[in-house]
């Protein structure tokens, strides 16, 4: 979920067994619902191209992401003819936001002002979005600590006094003491 485009493929039972409970069934797509972009369950080997073409689509386009493809054993050991690079990609109800809009900011803000203590927890986002001094300025102005996933170690400069570093099992050990937040209004500006 650290905006890393991943195509996860996986096996399930045959298509005719699905939904019965049968030895080995796992609802693999109902398990990683709340932690992909978008996941398939292919059942039928004429659609296993097209749905390969719009997982690696999905996967890189907006903010990037997991997507999971649940491939049915029938479907694996099928046979069809096609042609990749002929199947177009029309996923009309995907249409990644990328940028904020004021309202969606001004709620960001809202949150963030209603904050007793805010933490910034930085990812790989900012790395990908080339975003350093952006969070670096939003943070000082807020003067919000910042602590980073491990993939977004180096969007945060290591030796600021608002970097808390890396939380989690592999994180920073030991109390930290920021100093206390300050506010930030919808234009950015400290108040």
């Amino acid at each position: 979920m650290d905006s890393i485009p991943v195509v996860a493929i996986t096996g399930q039972v045959a298509s005719h067994l699905v939904g019965t409970d049968a030895f080995q069934e796992t609802d693999m797509t109902g398990v990683t619902l709340t932690i992909t972009k978008h996941n398939y369950l292919v059942t039928d080997v004429k659609e296993l191209a097209r749905v390969l073409k719009e997982a690696f689509y999905i996967a890189r386009t907006g903010r990037p992401g997991p997507v999971l493809v649940d491939v049915c054993k029938d479907v694996q050991f099928a046979s069809t003819d096609f042609n990749y690079d002929a199947i177009e990609v029309k996923l009309p109800g995907y249409r990644p936001r990328l940028k904020a809009t004021s309202d969606q900011i001004g709620k960001a803000v809202g949150l963030i002002n209603a904050a007793q203590r805010p933490v910034i927890l930085a990812g790989h986002g900012v790395v990908l979005a080339g975003a350093h001094e952006e969070l670096m300025e939003f943070a000082e102005k807020g003067n919000i600590p910042v602590s980073t996933t491990l993939l977004g170690i180096g969007g945060f400069r290591e030796s600021h006094p608002l970097n808390l570093r890396m939380m989690g099992m592999h994180g920073e050990h030991g109390p930290t003491t920021p100093s206390s937040p300050r506010f930030v209004d919808c234009a950015g500006d400290a108040l």
